[in-house]
């Protein structure tokens, strides 16, 4: 099923994400007042408003900071044309930073596709033209004068250099014995830095990278279902599939059925 949402959210106090987190779909993310930390795939980097941020689909990312007010348009692959995929995959994985004119441009055409009706006559077609607009728009931004992503150091280097080792060795039988042994420091110190910095444990930051890992298998293979859970590091099917359909309200069968009907 092709779909597109587009939803304005405004936060007045400090907020973080409860949960690293992927999806099938692409996230165009424009945050138009405050800033915000973005933990994306193994790096932490930091966004200032106004920008916006194409975070292509089965990405693992989480977002913290304080207050804030943003849109979000979450659309799936099958929803966009060859022109619209080619723009969204050119700009993914940047913060693009807009004149005074884009930012005005952007931020009127955001409003319009968040109050279209869904269930207005021709509403449909009128979102569609909208965001096909929205993204001629994004096509023109030049990316030579953009700056890219700007890494944030308030993670402290044990930090960075944990998730790096987590994303090059999650198919491995991890524990946290071996990876305080393996850089040399004490258990306590990894949880410390972790939770302070991600507001996570490091085992769940594997945990969801694995779940990340195998929900990209599920859709672009179609290896079984204890095949995949060997690969992506799980004890066996029967853990995987109880992990699985605790996080996602689903059977790793039925997501893979769910997502592929869709198309």
């Amino acid at each position: 099923m092709r779909f597109i949402e587009v939803e304005r959210s405004v936060r007045s106090d400090s907020w973080t994400m409860q949960d690293l987190h992927s999806h099938p779909h692409y996230e165009i993310y424009y945050i138009y007042k405050g800033s915000r930390q973005l933990l994306l795939a193994n790096a932490l980097h930091h966004i200032q408003a106004p920008s916006m941020i194409v975070i292509p689909p089965n990405v693992m990312h989480k977002t913290e900071g304080g207050p804030f007010e943003r849109y979000n348009i979450d659309v799936s692959p099958e929803y966009l044309n060859p022109f619209q995929a080619h723009v969204l995959t050119e700009r993914a994985l940047r913060v693009l930073k807009f004149t005074p004119e884009q930012n005005q441009v952007f931020l009127e055409l955001l409003r319009e596709m968040a109050e279209v009706q869904k269930n207005a006559k021709y509403s449909r077609y009128i979102l569609e033209g909208l965001f096909g607009y929205f993204l001629v728009s994004l096509g023109r931004v030049d990316l030579a004068s953009q700056p890219g992503l700007a890494v944030e150091h308030k993670a402290p280097p044990l930090v960075l250099k944990v998730i790096d080792y987590l994303y090059s060795h999650y198919q491995e039988r991890l524990t946290l014995d071996g990876l305080a042994e393996h850089f040399f420091v004490s258990k306590a110190t990894i949880i410390y830095n972790f939770n302070r910095y991600l507001h996570c444990s490091p085992m769940d930051f594997l945990l969801n990278l694995r779940l990340t890992k195998a929900k990209e298998e599920l859709l672009r293979t179609d290896k079984s279902i204890c095949q995949i859970a060997e690969e992506c590091g799980f004890g066996s099917a029967n853990y995987f599939s109880l992990i699985f359909k605790r996080k996602e309200q689903l059977s790793p069968g039925n997501y893979r059925k769910y997502q592929r009907a869709k198309t």
